[in-house]
């Protein structure tokens, strides 16, 4: 198999340009999906993954000055063939498998926008839209068509704030939001949306050509309950792995420029 790509840009004056691409792409099942279900050995009726990638978007950047503006819009569309597809068996509960669905669609917007206000103060906030389904999918749990892929949101979105002063004091408020999810092909079990907060808190200190940064943070600020990570189609409902509390960590980054 081969992958090809091809293209296109179209600026508009020196600060804007639009853009188009066309690609294709495949991946190969690893060792470890290619593990055989119905015994020992590889499962030799795994195939590789194939899709066709279709993409328009604009780029560009607003002076306002003195406030910068950086944004990107995009909008995708990939037909997949022979997905490949995690599943777990009641003989095996620790163990993943993996099979192909026969053909899916994904389509989706994503957009991004950051704020200079100066030297100093940045703001980027990002958002991606996503519907992703099964186009053409029978196993033996079911037929799958038309139902959403599991494990992908359809909404996320990212916003972050970041200062840092001419003496080397930074600081960082990060905010993610997800949205609600399936976890399995048959979309019988939502997991729930959330959203965490973290803060970091730090100072750089050149020295000759050392360079010192310590920093202190914490992870999930307002201590929200959520799953860290969903196993899809596991077996006897355990799809749920819960995210650590409140963490509160700290460091000390040590770097030197050689002549």
């Amino acid at each position: 198999a081969c992958t090809q790509s091809l293209g296109l840009t179209r600026r508009l004056g020196d600060q804007h340009a639009l853009y188009a691409n066309l690609s294709t792409a495949f991946e190969t099942p690893s060792t470890t999906e290619f593990d055989n279900p119905s015994g020992g050995g590889f499962n030799t009726d795994l195939e590789s993954q194939k899709s066709k990638n279709f993409e328009v978007g604009a780029r560009g950047r607003f002076l306002l000055d003195p406030v910068g503006v950086d944004y990107e819009v995009a909008a995708f569309h990939i037909d997949i063939e022979d997905a490949l597809v995690p599943f777990e068996l009641a003989a095996f509960p620790e163990r993943e498998f993996y099979r192909n669905a026969g053909a899916g669609v994904r389509n989706g917007l994503e957009a991004a926008i950051g704020v200079e206000f100066s030297d100093t103060l940045e703001l980027a906030l990002s958002y991606t839209w996503s519907d992703f389904r099964y186009r053409d999918f029978e196993a033996a749990g079911g037929d799958f068509s038309g139902n959403r892929i599991p494990g992908i949101p359809r909404h996320f979105g990212m916003i972050r704030l970041q200062y840092e002063s001419p003496g080397g004091l930074f600081a960082e408020l990060a905010t993610r939001v997800v949205g609600r999810l399936y976890a399995d092909d048959a979309n019988r079990t939502t997991v729930g949306g959330y959203s965490t907060t973290g803060l970091t808190v730090g100072w750089r200190k050149a020295a000759g050509p050392w360079q010192l940064e310590p920093f202190i943070g914490v992870r999930n600020l307002f201590d929200e309950a959520y799953f860290a990570n969903v196993r899809i189609n596991a077996f006897g409902g355990r799809h749920y792995e819960p995210a650590p509390e409140r963490l509160v960590f700290g460091g000390i980054r040590i770097g030197y420029a050689f002549p």
